[in-house]
């Protein structure tokens, strides 16, 4: 009897609800969702140059879809960017099948070479991205809004 009692009061209290989310999660992700599309700026280069872009040319959304699929980013710039895409094993130009996990999609953002080892075009900006930024961003593609 105590033992219900301790759980009926732990779901009440929403310890123990399976449907609540983590507010900090949550809060990655909507902070995601501002970096991806350019409410809260990043700092990036061009490859082979060292000036900042100004921060309008560093939103993902310029060239990227994202979970939300938003119909302001240009399809045939970047690939669409969401859980399948990034985490669905396969190869990429003859390269050998690969998917993402944080770390490499991190590394991705700030050298512009893929877990393949393929550089990724001049026209993908390298990101001087902290570990909280390039987190959230993570969080919003990856459980973001449904694909």
């Amino acid at each position: 009897m105590a033992l219900a009692l301790t759980l009926a009061a732990a779901v009440s209290a929403g310890v123990a609800s399976p449907g609540r989310s983590d507010p900090a999660q949550t809060d990655s992700v909507a902070r995601g969702a501002r970096l991806f599309e350019g409410a809260e700026p990043l700092s990036a280069t061009l490859s082979g140059h060292s000036a900042p872009l100004p921060a309008a040319a560093t939103r993902c959304l310029h060239c990227h879809a994202g979970p939300a699929k938003s119909s302001a980013a240009p399809s045939d710039l970047g690939p669409p960017l969401d859980r399948r895409r990034l985490q669905e094993v396969r190869a990429r130009r003859g390269g050998p099948p690969f998917a993402y996990d944080k770390a490499s999609f991190c590394t991705t953002l700030r050298t512009g070479i893929d877990p393949a080892h393929i550089v990724l075009p001049r026209s993908m900006p390298r990101y001087g991205v902290n570990d909280a930024q390039c987190g959230a961003l993570w969080d919003y593609l990856t459980q973001g809004p449904a694909e």
